[in-house]
């Protein structure tokens, strides 16, 4: 009567399965996939968020140490000696160096003298 293929209907429901699991398939994958990207970001900012807070606090210990460390050099430096410091010291030592050179004239002055009593006495 009706010439019904049953075979030609069997082959076009299995292709409509077959593309219809692809579907599924392909959106699952697509929808997987984006959800692990999801959840590692999540994770990702979690961790990023914990380094950031330790990053801040090293910071922070950082910039005390860095500050301590300036208040002790002006310390040290707001006790250092300068030129105006120095002057009499170098004014001094110029009258030791004068002292000594007279010194060192007299003494040879006073050899000299010593040589020639001693030589006369000699010759006596």
């Amino acid at each position: 009567m009706f010439g019904i293929d049953y075979q030609t209907i069997r082959f076009w429901i299995d292709m409509m399965t077959l593309l219809w699991a692809l579907m599924v398939s392909g959106f699952v994958f697509w929808d997987r996939r984006n959800k692990v990207t999801q959840d590692a970001i999540k994770s990702l900012r979690v961790e990023v968020a914990k380094e950031i807070a330790d990053v801040k606090m090293n910071l922070d210990a950082r910039r005390a140490i860095v500050d301590e460390t300036l208040q002790t050099l002006r310390v040290r430096l707001s006790e250092t000696t300068t030129r105006a410091d120095l002057a009499p010291v170098y004014s001094a030592i110029s009258e030791v160096s004068e002292v000594a050179t007279e010194l060192r004239g007299t003494v040879a002055a006073i050899s000299q003298t010593l040589h020639m009593i001693n030589q006369h006495l000699l010759d006596k």
